[in-house]
């Protein structure tokens, strides 16, 4: 099998969970698109020094990287839209409830909504292990930092989002109550 054959293949297998992730990171789609194909550009060009890790981690560090080399260059923290990804989670609807999807819908969009607001190093962290599900070691390689490093910015990040649930949840019973 060829360099092209291979990068095709990689493509097919991890467009969307990559996509995905660089939209999750930057909140512009015409952004997501460029980083995506500079990343597969990158992945190309690289291909041949790539040392047979797992491809996933390994691609989703060189879209990172790219993410990285963008906001260097662009020398701006507000890169945020306020469009909210179409769909966080594909999910067999043939036994579930319209009522039960739309919960999950929004609990989903509710904690991407809370991960926006946290910092770009802890919201990738928490991104990659608990929606991509990316081992420690992974997130460790992919970040450029130690694993010790990446478990408190996980910690930290996980914390913040739970604080920001409870202030919400808060918020809305006091809104029902009349407070």
């Amino acid at each position: 099998m060829g360099k092209g054959e291979d990068l095709e293949n990689i493509y097919h297998l991890y467009f969307n969970d990559l996509y995905r992730y660089v939209y999750s990171l930057g909140k512009q789609k015409h952004l997501t698109e460029d980083i995506v194909q500079e990343t597969f550009y990158r992945a190309h060009i690289y291909l041949d020094s790539y040392s047979g890790e797992k491809i996933k981690p390994w691609l989703f560090k060189v879209a990172y990287h790219t993410f990285i080399d963008w906001m260097r260059k662009e020398k701006r923290m507000s890169y945020y839209d306020t469009n909210k990804l179409e769909s966080h989670m594909e999910k067999e609807v043939q036994n579930k409830s319209a009522e039960y999807e739309f919960l999950v819908k929004q609990e989903i969009d509710d904690w991407f909504e809370a991960l926006e607001t946290l910092k770009v190093t802890k919201r990738n962290a928490v991104l990659l292990r608990d929606y991509f599900h990316f081992s420690y070691d992974e997130i460790a390689d992919v970040m450029g930092i130690s694993q010790t490093k990446t478990k408190v910015t996980i910690y930290r990040g996980r914390q913040e989002l739970k604080k920001l649930r409870l202030k919400r949840d808060g918020e809305e019973l006091g809104k029902r109550d009349g407070l």
